[in-house]
């Protein structure tokens, strides 16, 4: 008991803890509580940074590169993650790294919807929604950090142009965004858009004063599409709960304190069961309690760690976001700490999903007695038909052998991949996709699975394995859509074609008999992405990507690593979809004359905002930008040359490319025709 509290101790001076000795109850005061306070820097922050997503697992782990919350809570933080690691994109050596793209079959070419507005030419985390109302209206959310929250982006022609970015931000008095953004469209076509934010709570307990670092869940909506968002509301906030006891008189003070840590939000909107003409939006999250007790070394405070406990709970909401109930237990209670020979558990990466009728399914991960990351894990779905207010029904879904926390090959997190992912059918039926290590091959690194129930929940089918790849590489972040007639959609991130293991490109399937049989997998992307171009220590892509499908298309969107290859560490959001693209074109003025006089260029649906390269003859002559809708116009000189046609190439800095043919018609050569 001493060595831990010895352990505490320390880890709280490492942590800055603010402690300030109380002077509290009528009886003799030890030393500590005659000494004064002692002033350090930084609040208490989570016990268990591994065991969360998103951008809170980087920031309590010092791994956030825009210095959001580290600057803002500690006052310093990390090393500018840009600085000598971008390689200057000026000239032909750029020029000569523009990654080449190759066509998929089936999908457009990819377009990056993220620009940089900063220092650090990071986004991950992407979410899209569609329209119910109009299938070419699209909403991304994603992190970006350049901004302390999340930011969107919008499209009103099916993702051929973005707008944004657009930014929800995060309620007054919180800290910083950390994440997790998830889109949803109601009925009217309204847009809401879920993340999550730490504030900083004061606390007393006996002989300590200090700060605790807290996470809550915010919700913000749109009235006109997402391109404006209204003030975030709070849907469940961190808290911090303190008892103190009453002890005899001249006896040193005791008590608990209990912190309310919540994480992983995901949102979804769906009818209300007792009025189908209205609407109700639900979250659902992850809550970690820790039970901190009050002690002493000799005459010294500490807090000890006695207890973390994990659930899952929700909220909801009947007014459009403008207030929320109180939470709702969803799931078993479990114990995060290991307890002697029995190792921790977690529930976590809820996802909450509604049938036409109004039933509300909530599906989440169980670590179960194993330990978390180290055997099977298994995927319960709870079931209310009274709008969230009670739970009468828990069925396991799915048991499998769960992923490491990184994968094999690569140093980026793949912690979320075994969550589920879900949809609903037109008739409601139930989908979850996962991925799992397949217990029928132990050097596989990983597999895309599927489970589905046809009777709300009650019973589930066995697992279908959607990846066709003869490999044993990895598959993973896995995200499926329901269709209006009924179809299911699917993409993944794969690394099939990299012998390496490291690079993925994105792959998709659909299945019309309700995730039985698969069509034949089809490559998406039109340029891999390695991870290790793509994030500071190639740790992080994000949790998931996302996919959305309509009744005439089916959207795409992930984190892609090609600038990477040319500017230094670079992660954009990368977008596909079923219809062809608007090409890349150029057009020349004029399109012939003599030699060494100046042309025209205007070019159009190149990538926003970013270099092109222009070669003439094989030749590089000119450098430019492209505007915000991914258009330039340029002039060049045409280089004295022969008679004849001349290849005029322009390139931009993500792969885009476009051509056109100037033809000298009096070059050097005519004097001697002549």
């Amino acid at each position: 008991m001493m060595k831990r509290l010895l352990l505490l101790a320390l880890s709280v001076v490492f942590l800055s803890v603010l402690i300030t000795p109380a002077m509290i109850g009528a009886g003799a005061k030890s030393k500590a509580e005659l000494a004064g306070p002692i002033m350090l820097d930084a609040p208490i922050t989570f016990l268990h940074p591994e065991y969360l997503s998103s951008s809170a697992w980087l920031a309590l782990t010092g791994q956030d590169p825009a210095l959001g919350l580290e600057k803002r809570v500690y006052g310093e933080g990390l090393k500018d993650a840009s600085s000598g690691s971008a390689l200057q994109a000026v000239g032909g050596a750029a020029s000569a790294l523009i990654p080449f793209r190759s066509p998929a079959a089936k999908f457009s070419r990819n377009i990056l919807i993220s620009q940089d507005l900063g220092r650090y030419p990071y986004q991950t985390e992407p979410h899209i929604s569609v329209n119910p109302n109009d299938p070419d209206h699209l909403v991304v959310a994603m992190i970006d950090y350049n901004f302390p929250g999340v930011t969107s982006y919008v499209s009103i022609d099916g993702g051929a142009t973005w707008d944004g970015p657009n930014q929800p931000k995060i309620p007054r008095g919180q800290y910083s965004g950390v994440g997790d953004p998830v889109t949803a469209f109601d009925s009217e076509g309204n847009v809401y858009v879920v993340q999550m934010s730490v504030s900083i709570e004061e606390f007393q307990l006996g002989g300590i004063w200090g700060n605790l670092l807290l996470a809550g869940i915010d919700v913000s909506s749109s009235n006109d599409g997402g391109y404006t968002w209204e003030n975030a509301v709070v849907a469940s906030p961190g808290e911090i709960f303190t008892q103190s006891y009453q002890v005899p008189e001249g006896e040193k003070s005791r008590g608990e304190l209990w912190t309310y840590f919540v994480d992983k939000p995901w949102i979804t909107i769906g009818p209300d069961p007792t009025n189908p003409d209205k609407e109700i939006i639900y979250v659902s999250y992850t809550l970690f309690v820790e039970v901190y007790s009050l002690a002493w070394l000799d005459e010294l405070p500490a807090l000890e760690i006695v207890e973390e406990r994990a659930v899952i709970e929700m909220v909801r909401s009947s007014d459009g976001g403008a207030t929320w109930s109180a939470p709702l237990q969803v799931s078993h209670v479990v114990n995060v700490n290991p307890q002697g020979n029995i190792p921790g558990r977690l529930v976590h990466g809820s996802q909450p999903m509604v049938d036409p009728d109004g039933t509300v399914h909530v599906a989440y991960i169980d670590s179960g007695n194993d330990g978390t990351w180290k055997g099977n894990a298994e995927i319960w779905v709870a079931s209310s038909t009274n709008r969230g207010q009670t739970f009468s029904q828990r069925k396991m879904a799915a048991e499998f052998l769960e992923l490491d926390i990184l994968p094999r090959s690569a140093s980026f997190r793949l912690w979320g991949t075994g969550f589920p992912q879900t949809t609903v059918g037109h008739n409601g039926e139930l989908y979850i996709t996962y991925a799992a290590y397949p217990s029928d091959r132990p050097s596989d690194s990983g597999d895309i699975f599927m489970v589905a129930s046809t009777n709300g929940g009650a019973t589930w089918s066995q697992p279908v394995r959607v990846n066709d790849d003869d490999t044993n590489h990895l598959q993973f972040f896995p995200s499926i859509s329901t269709d209006p007639s009924g179809d299911l959609h699917m993409m993944w991130a794969d690394t099939r074609d990299d012998p390496s293991e490291l690079a993925y490109h994105i792959y998709y399937s659909t299945s019309t008999d309700n995730g039985q049989t698969w069509e034949f997998n089809s490559r998406v992307s039109d340029f891999p992405s390695n991870p290790n171009f793509a994030f500071p220590g190639g740790s992080f892509i994000g949790d998931y990507f996302s996919i959305a499908a309509s009744a005439d298309d089916v959207y795409m969107v992930w984190a892609d690593s090609r600038m990477g290859e040319v500017t230094g560490l670079n992660q954009k959001i990368a977008f596909a979809r079923q219809r062809l693209m608007p090409a890349p074109t150029i057009f020349l003025s004029p399109p012939s004359g003599p030699s060494g006089r100046d042309v025209t260029i205007q070019g159009s649906n190149f990538q926003p905002e970013t270099e092109i390269f222009i070669d003439v003859g094989g030749v590089l002559t000119s450098t430019s930008f492209t505007n915000k809708d991914g258009g330039f116009t340029t002039t060049i000189f045409a280089p004295i040359s022969g008679e004849g046609a001349r290849d005029v190439i322009v390139r931009d800095i993500s792969g885009n490319v476009a051509a056109a043919s100037f033809f000298t018609e009096f070059g050097f050569d005519s004097f001697q025709t002549e």
